[in-house]
């Protein structure tokens, strides 16, 4: 079993943190999470894991419970590609709606 655990800055306010365990290439399981950073905190605002069994989504929210969504696929090698593509393309957008949410306190 081979563990891959690496952070990678999008800017100096964003990084992905991610971390996977391969057996014989096949993912095992998997976190891929999106940290902003708040007045030098790291705060994580989305995060994709395999926790629990499956593969899904957690929604940070500052004031509430976080919002799970079950990914689409139980291939965690799929499930793990598409966190990693889609964190990396949509970053910004997930910082502006958490960003948002913290404003409504």
């Amino acid at each position: 079993m081979r563990e891959v655990e690496f952070r990678r800055l999008l800017d100096e306010y964003n990084a992905l943190r991610v971390r996977f365990t391969l057996d014989q290439g096949k993912a095992e399981k998997f976190v891929v999470q999106l940290e902003a950073r708040y007045n030098d905190h790291w705060q994580a605002i989305i995060r994709y894991d395999t926790a629990h069994g499956f593969a899904h989504c957690d929604m940070m929210h500052p004031y509430d419970s976080a919002t799970k969504v079950r990914m689409a696929t139980n291939d965690y090698n799929e499930a793990l590609t598409f966190a990693m593509q889609d964190l990396t393309e949509n970053w910004r957008l997930y910082r502006r709606r958490y960003e948002k949410w913290l404003q409504k306190k």
